[in-house]
């Protein structure tokens, strides 16, 4: 049997607001012209902190200080865009540990302010 660690009391306690932004579903009007639909916007909470050495060594430098990591009991998907603090981060890794941890541990690259998503 596998022993789940409760680390949910720890996240939820020093946990912040962001925001999961999400595009919705498309559709096409009765002529045929395709309509974008409004970008869905949902409040979470979870602990977002910056990468650490380590982290920031991963993949020959594939991070930057500008990236983050977040924990949270909520599952997000590689490709969301999160919302913190004025600035736009795309979920690019998933460390899984669902089966030791009810904590979701994810790191977030930073969209360009050039180029927001």
């Amino acid at each position: 049997m596998t022993m789940r660690f409760n680390l949910g009391r720890i996240v939820r306690k020093y946990a912040v607001p962001y925001t999961l932004i999400r595009q919705g579903e498309g559709h096409y009007d009765s002529v045929g012209v395709y309509h974008d639909s409004e970008s869905i916007q949902t409040v979470l909470h979870g602990s977002i902190q910056p990468l650490g050495d380590r982290l920031l060594q991963l993949d020959g430098g594939r991070y930057s200080e500008d990236d983050r990591q977040l924990f949270t009991t909520y599952r997000h998907q590689n490709g969301d865009i999160i919302e913190h603090q004025g600035r736009q981060y795309t979920v690019d890794a998933d460390d899984n540990w669902t089966a030791y941890s009810d904590v979701n541990e994810y790191r977030l690259k930073r969209v360009s302010t050039h180029d927001p998503v």
